[in-house]
């Protein structure tokens, strides 16, 4: 009995903790950050496509690995649209945008990896919900 008391009060504890993590994360949020609108103006992006080669048994045989600029790489338009392939690689994204606190324009840059959405998803015109530092303008990051 009194095992299982114990854990009832360890699970309880994790969940006032969970609480309070995500209870500061929201007030941090609120405090230090406004949100605004940024338009990608450009993409530097790296990319490393591996082809691999399978047998009548699904074993490896062969691997092939292609790094580049990903728009270089002939395989790039496939491997956005199906994801057929391993990609590795960062996607260095330009952005421009107003601060909210002054209105100034001000340019930032966030930065994706081959694991993330954006890496396949976005380009040059589109439009990206960011955070920007209410102490520093030119600081932001992903919304």
């Amino acid at each position: 009995m009194n095992y299982l008391v114990t854990r009832i009060y360890g699970a309880c504890g994790a969940m006032v903790l969970l609480a309070c993590v995500g209870a500061y994360k929201a007030m941090d949020r609120a405090a230090n950050w406004k949100p605004a609108t940024a338009s990608v103006s450009y993409i530097d992006r790296k990319c490393t496509i591996i082809r691999t080669t399978y047998d009548e048994n699904y074993k490896a045989t062969d691997k092939q690995a292609f790094s580049d600029s990903c728009n270089s790489i002939d395989e790039w338009e496939k491997v956005r649209s199906k994801r057929n392939k391993t990609v590795d690689g960062t996607a260095v994204v330009h952005l421009s945008y107003a601060a909210p606190q002054n209105g100034q324009s001000e340019t930032g840059e966030l930065t994706f990896d081959g694991r993330d959405d954006e890496f396949y998803q976005m380009k040059a015109g589109d439009e990206v919900p960011i955070l920007v530092s209410n102490s520093d303008p030119t600081k932001i990051k992903k919304a």
